[in-house]
């Protein structure tokens, strides 16, 4: 008797399509795990000659982030818990500035920034750079900070960063990229954006939560915001995850493969897209005329809760969500959707598919399957 072959999450019945809350665990990662536990003792901050090999764990995974993510000579790296404690590291960690960011952050940027100046987006989700130029002339001769998302977690929009990088510059203020969502989908090279400071995160790539990273350039003065023993350049108080920070290194040495996969993951996502656009005329997938990552669908199905949706998609074992993650147990209506345009009732009726290197052409015909069959129970007969 042979096996049947595994999904991601080890079961075939299963269709994983919520990739951009958190991403299966690379095979490389958990190889590079299990070596690095073997290890045992993993304080890089003790001087014996274990604490050592710790440490070189954590310049290795330096270097790996210098020379994949492209970051210049100019820059310094401090390990994190998270993308989220990232971004706070750069709202509450750097003083003096004037906050201006965008109207679909994520809560960890929205919730942190200090009295921000909001740019408004259009109706695709991108950021209104003459509404950007507005603000930063107004505020020209203060001490500004723009943040900018690379891609949103719900529509998958991608911003034109380096674009507003260019501006931002041009009126003497620093730019920062919550470029969490993009890394590992779509090429990212900070050199290249021209941004000031760029975060990341380990498990929307492969490693394992736990462990995110925030890339700034040297000049700038940065206050812990979590004290200790002056880990991290002193940047970032309490012994460094040496576990998680080997994961996100292993990860990042496959992202190229990842890359790799990205034509094939976009066919599937408009393929999925195309049939269900043909399923229901009313139907409505947010950001499709704008540039998007490879991956991601926020789709609108009239008159059903996103929650009603999520039940019944989780009942023929799919996973999908109602788009940001960190949002789970709130049902309320996507912040993202109402900042584009859309109306109360279509933010509550909308779920993001997010899929990604393991999905198969199986797993898209079981979820139009399955959402024609939701929309057909609940709307139909209304």
């Amino acid at each position: 008797m042979t096996d049947k072959p595994s999904g991601p999450l080890g079961n075939s019945d299963h269709v994983y399509a919520d990739y951009n809350a958190t991403t299966p665990i690379s095979n490389c990662v958990k190889k590079s795990i299990l070596e690095v536990l073997s290890k045992q003792v993993l304080n890089a901050s003790s001087l014996h000659r274990k604490g050592q090999e710790a440490r070189k764990i954590l310049y290795d995974a330096r270097d790996n982030i210098r020379s994949i993510i492209g970051i210049p000579s100019n820059k310094e790296i401090v390990f994190t818990s998270g993308a989220t404690e990232a971004n706070n590291l750069v709202m509450r960690g750097i003083t003096g500035f004037q906050h201006v960011i965008s109207a679909i952050e994520h809560p960890s940027i929205l919730n942190s920034a200090r009295n921000p100046h909001i740019i408004p987006v259009n109706q695709e989700g991108i950021v209104d750079l003459l509404e950007l130029e507005k603000i930063l002339s107004k505020l020209e001769g203060s001490k500004v900070m723009v943040s900018v998302m690379m891609a949103n977690n719900e529509t998958g929009v991608v911003q034109p960063v380096k674009e507003i990088a260019e501006m931002v510059h041009k009126f003497g203020a620093i730019c920062h990229t919550d470029a969490a969502q993009s890394v590992g989908k779509i090429e990212v090279n900070m050199e290249d954006l021209g941004v000031d400071l760029l975060t990341l995160s380990a498990h929307k790539f492969g490693g394992i939560a736990g462990s995110g990273v925030l890339i700034f350039d040297k000049n700038l003065i940065i206050k812990p915001i979590i004290i200790g023993g002056g880990q991290e350049k002193g940047l970032r108080g309490g012994t460094e995850n040496i576990v998680a920070i080997a994961g996100l290194s292993a990860a990042l040495k496959n992202i190229p493969n990842l890359l790799s996969k990205a034509d094939e993951i976009k066919e599937l996502r408009d393929q999925l897209e195309c049939e269900l656009l043909n399923l229901a005329s009313e139907i409505k997938i947010f950001g499709k005329n704008s540039k998007r990552l490879p991956n991601t669908s926020f789709v609108y199905m009239p008159r059903v809760k996103s929650d009603v949706q999520l039940m019944n998609f989780d009942l023929h074992n799919i996973a999908v969500s109602n788009g940001s993650a960190c949002s789970s147990g709130k049902v309320e209506p996507s912040y993202v959707l109402l900042a584009m345009g859309a109306t109360k009732e279509q933010a509550q009726c909308s779920i993001r598919i997010s899929i990604g290197p393991q999905t198969k052409p199986l797993d898209i015909k079981k979820i139009v399957d399955c959402w024609y069959d939701i929309y057909k129970k609940n709307t139909l007969y209304m």
